[in-house]
C-alpha cells in the first residue's frame, strides 16, 4: 500500500481567463504564488518520500513552492503521465468557444482533441502511472502535483463513474486530496483542504 497526496498547480492568468492552456503555460497570478505555501501547510505532518510533478511549468513552480515551505530534502521528479492533457489544436481557446465547437464534452471522452488527446487517454496514461507506485513506494508517502483534469480522471476511476461525469468538477488551486493504492485499486479517498465544485 502507498498513500499518495495530490494537489493542483497554483492559479495561473489562464486559468482566471477561463482559456485551456493544455500543454503550454501561463504565469501565475498573485493568489497563485501563495496557494502552493498553504496547501504545503497541511504536508508538514507527512514524511514524503517523494514529488512527482507534472512537467508543465506551473505544476514545476508549485511543487518548487512546496518543498520551500516543507524545508526536507524530498526528491522532485517530473512524471509525463500526470501532464495536463494535449489538448491539440484547441490549446489557447477560450472555455466559451470550446463549449461552441463541442456543446457535448462527453464526445471528447472517447474521441481526442483534434491533433491532441481523449480524456480516457488521460485516464490511462494516469492510472499506469497510479499503479506502479505500489511497488515503488511500499508503505511509503507521495505527492503528485498536477492538474484539474488529471485529479478528476482519477476520482472518477475511485467511484466507478465515468469520465464525463468529473471532467468538469473544479478542483480549486487550494486542493490537496488523499488516497491509498493497493492491489492496484485506489481506495480511502478523502478531501484533506481546498474547494471542489461540482
Amino acid at each position: 500500500m502507498v498513500d499518495v497526496y495530490i494537489m493542483r498547480h497554483g492559479q495561473t492568468e489562464a486559468n482566471v481567463e477561463q482559456i485551456l492552456i493544455g500543454r503550454g503555460d501561463s504565469p501565475f497570478t498573485a493568489e497563485g504564488w501563495q496557494q502552493p505555501a498553504r496547501v504545503a501547510e497541511h504536508l508538514k505532518q507527512v514524511s514524503l518520500s517523494v514529488i512527482y510533478s507534472s512537467p508543465m511549468d506551473r505544476a514545476l513552480r508549485t511543487s518548487e513552492l512546496v518543498l520551500e515551505v516543507l524545508g526536507q530534502p524530498i526528491r522532485l521528479e517530473t512524471e509525463v503521465a500526470i501532464a495536463e492533457i494535449d489538448a491539440g489544436d484547441f490549446t489557447g481557446l477560450s472555455f466559451e468557444k470550446i463549449r461552441q465547437r463541442v456543446p457535448d464534452v462527453r464526445s471528447l471522452v472517447e474521441v481526442p482533441y483534434p491533433g491532441g488527446e481523449s480524456w480516457t487517454d488521460v485516464q490511462d496514461r494516469a492510472l499506469r502511472f497510479v499503479w506502479e507506485l505500489e511497488s515503488r513506494h511500499e508503505d511509503e508517502a507521495v505527492l503528485l502535483v498536477t492538474h484539474a483534469g488529471v485529479i478528476s480522471v482519477l476520482v472518477a476511476e475511485l467511484l466507478k463513474q465515468p469520465v464525463e461525469r468529473y471532467i468538469r468538477t473544479r478542483f480549486g488551486h487550494d486542493f490537496l486530496g488523499h488516497f491509498e493504492v493497493k492491489g492496484a485499486s485506489i481506495v480511502g479517498y478523502e478531501k484533506v483542504a481546498g474547494t471542489v465544485d461540482h
